[in-house]
């Protein structure tokens, strides 16, 4: 059977695509930025913090690009008239011993639990550690503002979208959606320039380089310290 789409239900949909595609692309500089740090860091839990970031910063990724493929299937079901149909027996009737073509809302819903993974997953990349805790911070703020904003975004409209069929999803992805708004206050604030490396860093040269470290008794020694 073909079902007919209103107007606003495929605006929404090329709207959540525009927006996950601004996800995407504003997760580079964020995941670069990451691995750069991870490249100058020795501490090796401080190391190991920055690669568990970075995995989850690309987990999201693949999500996002995931959830695109989802949607554009959507889409082309759709206009297609692809919804459920089912065989016909020799009179024309439903066939059901053999299985109905797939359905667009089940497609749809796997997209709005893929954003919900996306969103977890983010949420894991900046959990504070004990240790560690100033780490749980954008490195590219700017950037990771528009991803964050865009993914909430994306979530809403697959929402709105998937309420035709089922007008609980929005009241069941409302709170990642609020976590989404959190997430960005608490995560994209300017950090602070880095003039030298961390006191972690130095320890570790001195104990890595004994001239490095004949050099800091020295110095401690210099200044009465």
């Amino acid at each position: 059977m073909t079902t007919e789409q209103p107007p606003a239900t495929e605006d929404r949909l090329r709207s959540a695509v525009a927006d996950l595609t601004t996800v995407f692309e504003s997760l580079g500089a964020e995941h670069q930025a990451l691995r750069a740090e991870e490249m100058k860091t020795s501490a090796k839990e401080r190391r190991g913090t920055l690669v568990r970031m970075g995995e989850a910063i690309a987990q999201t990724a693949r999500t996002v690009s995931l959830t695109i493929g989802v949607l554009a299937t959507v889409h082309g079901m759709r206009d297609l008239g692809i919804d459920r149909q089912f065989s016909k027996d020799a009179e024309g009737a439903d066939y059901s011993p053999l299985m109905t073509l797939d359905g667009s809302a089940e497609t749809l819903y796997d997209a709005v639990t893929y954003l919900g993974e996306a969103a977890a997953t983010l949420g894991r990349a900046y959990t504070p550690t004990k240790k560690h805790p100033g780490l749980a911070v954008a490195r590219c703020p700017k950037q990771m503002k528009v991803a964050l904003s865009s993914l909430r975004t994306a979530l809403k409209a697959v929402c709105a979208d998937f309420a035709t069929h089922d007008e609980g999803v929005a009241e069941e992805y409302a709170s990642a959606q609020t976590f989404l708004t959190e997430l960005e206050e608490r995560v994209c604030r300017t950090v602070p320039v880095q003039g030298g490396p961390s006191a972690e860093e130095v320890a570790a040269a001195i104990r890595a380089d004994p001239k490095v470290a004949r050099a800091a008794r020295a110095a401690l020694a210099a200044t009465g310290a």
